[in-house]
């Protein structure tokens, strides 16, 4: 079967135009009713932190969630992603276990597990 030129480099054309219209499509907002939840279900008291890409000066913490208790944090209009960042209070604060959001148009629950010397942040679907 004999290709002609013509044809992949319609082909190669038509790959860069689509390859091009990916890149420059607009990036997805959250939208205001969206959040993320964190269940305490580990034996820990548990600061959670927030890194909202595209909302940078809108980070913050909840911090000494006890177990057994459950909290939100709305994604910002303007965010396009999260980091979620897990501490215990018992130690110096330094981060354990980190989560990642990249879809922020729907809700995303996690639960915290495990004890002090290895809690995680796991999602589980709401």
């Amino acid at each position: 079967m004999k290709i002609s030129h013509r044809a992949v480099f319609g082909l190669l054309s038509a790959g860069a135009a689509c390859f091009s219209t990916v890149l420059s499509a607009p990036a997805a907002y959250a939208g205001s009713d969206n959040y993320i939840q964190i269940t305490n279900h580990g034996g820990v008291l548990a600061n959670t932190c927030y890194k909202w890409r595209g909302a940078e000066g809108k980070n913050y913490c909840h911090n000494v969630k006890p177990v057994g208790q459950t909290w939100k944090a709305y994604f910002p209009a303007e965010a396009t992603g999260a980091m979620i960042d897990l501490s215990i209070s018992v130690v110096d604060y330094a981060t354990v276990d980190s989560a990642a959001v990249i879809d922020t148009n729907k809700n995303h629950c996690f639960e915290i597990t495990g004890l002090a010397d290895r809690p995680k942040l796991q999602e589980t679907g709401c």
